[in-house]
């Protein structure tokens, strides 16, 4: 029977020892070779990994439903009623402009009259007395309904509108005035009368001649005038 105690009976030796701890080495490597760490994420992936988690998606949905769909449908709401607004002043624009060619074909049956008389020429004055109102009716909505192209942020092209605007208008006052006189002259101008129903009259006044001058700046107005300043409108509806 051995005096040895079991402790020292069990004890390792060095040689086991390292053994031990080799083959415990190749374990892990072995391990680590048979699952490879991953390679870190990139910023993408993490934004994903962060948007895939349930509660973070709940979160963008809430966003999405109480902030950023109602400011998207205030903004279309605001466009459609900037472009209406928009599309409303061109027609009125179009309705002013046309009030010229109204005026011009109301006298043109006595383009083949040399002189009028009393009642004739209030008959005529009332004829383009109501277009005249119709017109200052139309060019109020036309200035009223202008504010909204204010509101763009190119200020420049609002500014240009504006000046295009009331610079026609005065044009059309001129080619406006331009028909009241004839129409006065016509009446006041004696031809076939001893006398001049009016206090004074011009002795070289001619009806004919006088109305293709007239004739000219209406075709050119109405034409050529009224068209630039629809267009600068159209481009400002298009640019919305």
């Amino acid at each position: 029977m051995s005096d040895d105690s079991p402790t020292e009976a069990h004890e390792l030796t060095e040689s086991e020892r390292a053994k031990i701890r080799a083959e415990v080495r190749y374990a892990l490597i072995a391990a680590r070779e048979a699952h490879p760490a991953e390679p870190p994420k990139s910023r993408l992936a993490q934004a994903l990994g962060y948007l895939s988690n349930g509660f973070v998606l709940l979160l963008v949905g809430s966003l999405i439903t109480s902030v950023l769909v109602p400011d998207f449908q205030r903004r279309y709401e605001n466009r459609k009623q900037q472009m209406t607004l928009m599309q409303d002043c061109l027609a009125q624009f179009l309705l002013y402009g046309n009030s010229l060619w109204q005026e011009y074909y109301a006298v043109l049956p006595l383009t083949q009259r040399v002189e009028i008389d009393e009642t004739t020429y209030l008959q005529y004055v009332n004829k383009i007395a109501e277009i005249k109102l119709k017109r200052y009716d139309a060019y109020a909505k036309v200035l009223a309904l202008s504010v909204v192209f204010q509101e763009q942020t190119e200020t420049t092209a609002a500014s240009s509108i504006d000046t295009a605007l009331k610079s026609y208008a005065v044009s059309l006052n001129i080619a406006s005035a331009s028909i009241d006189k004839w129409l006065t002259d016509l009446y006041c101008t004696p031809t076939n009368r001893d006398h001049s129903p009016c206090a004074s009259f011009d002795p070289t006044f001619d009806a004919f001649d006088e109305h293709t001058k007239i004739k000219h700046f209406v075709v050119d107005l109405g034409n050529r005038g009224t068209d630039d300043v629809a267009a600068m409108i159209v481009r400002q509806i298009n640019q919305l």
